[in-house]
């Protein structure tokens, strides 16, 4: 409400403009939507909501099933999304980082960037073993609270973001003490270590990614299949994916691992 009321405040702010923003932002949460849901969302009549859902379909950023009438998002979103991606410094400097350490140790990579209040998997090198079973994609929008690919971006972000972002949640009492405890300890060590979050049977250490502002940009994470016979496995992990971490961070700009005493 607020927020609104801040909108109609600004005399630079077009209202046509916000409608047809806040139709594509529905998406966020719904596959397909009917107009009048859209409607209904804007707090419009139907005539202008279709006036504005036209007006996009015409633009490409939204199409409509023939039988079904609902409305979806087009190929114009997914274009504009996948040059936002491409276009993140922290994608393409991790890249080849990604790909070499693959080479050299088989073992699985992710990268994840913050996404409003979730993490985005922006890419990913995997093994067969993990490659099989891993529930994480590029393009998936995963919760920040599950598993260590995604959980890294809460544990490393503000204190203001991580305790709002808590606060939202709607988790038991044990399950929230034990996450906020979780948390802590991911910042304590400079890293994050989930077991069977995302996929039973894989484990994940994930690391922060900070740019040149020592700003929070990106998680890095390495995982790989339990193994009864390999008991330190996961402190190998640690040790190497820390220093693909301070690789990529160094060429980020950042002096973040610099800073920190293992």
């Amino acid at each position: 409400m607020k927020e609104d009321l801040d909108k109609r405040d600004d005399m630079s702010y077009l209202q046509t403009a916000g409608r047809a923003l806040s139709i594509l932002k529905m998406f966020r949460q719904e596959n397909t939507l009917s107009l009048p849901a859209i409607a209904s969302g804007l707090g419009v009549g139907k005539t202008i909501a279709y006036r504005l859902v036209h007006t996009l379909m015409t633009e490409g950023f939204l199409v409509q099933d023939p039988l079904t009438k609902q409305y979806s998002l087009g190929e114009q979103v997914l274009l504009l999304g996948f040059c936002a991606v491409q276009r993140q410094d922290v994608k393409r400097i991790a890249h080849d980082f990604l790909w070499n350490f693959h080479e050299r140790t088989k073992i699985s990579t992710y990268l994840t960037i913050p996404c409003g209040n979730q993490s985005l998997c922006v890419d990913r090198v995997v093994s067969d073993s993990t490659g099989r079973l891993s529930t994480v994609f590029v393009g998936g929008v995963y919760p920040l609270f599950c598993g260590a690919t995604n959980r890294v971006l809460l544990a490393f972000a503000s204190p203001q973001f991580q305790s709002g972002y808590l606060r939202s949640l709607e988790l038991p009492g044990e399950e929230m003490a034990q996450l906020a405890e979780d948390l802590k300890q991911a910042q304590a060590r400079g890293y994050d270590f989930t077991h069977n979050r995302l996929t039973e049977g894989l484990f994940a250490v994930g690391f922060p990614i900070y740019n040149s502002s020592n700003q929070l940009v990106a998680g890095l994470s390495v995982g790989g299949v339990d193994d009864p016979a390999r008991p330190d496995a996961v402190e190998q992990f640690v040790q190497q994916g820390r220093q693909l971490a301070v690789e990529i961070n160094n060429q980020m700009g950042s002096n973040y691992y610099s800073n920190l005493i293992y």
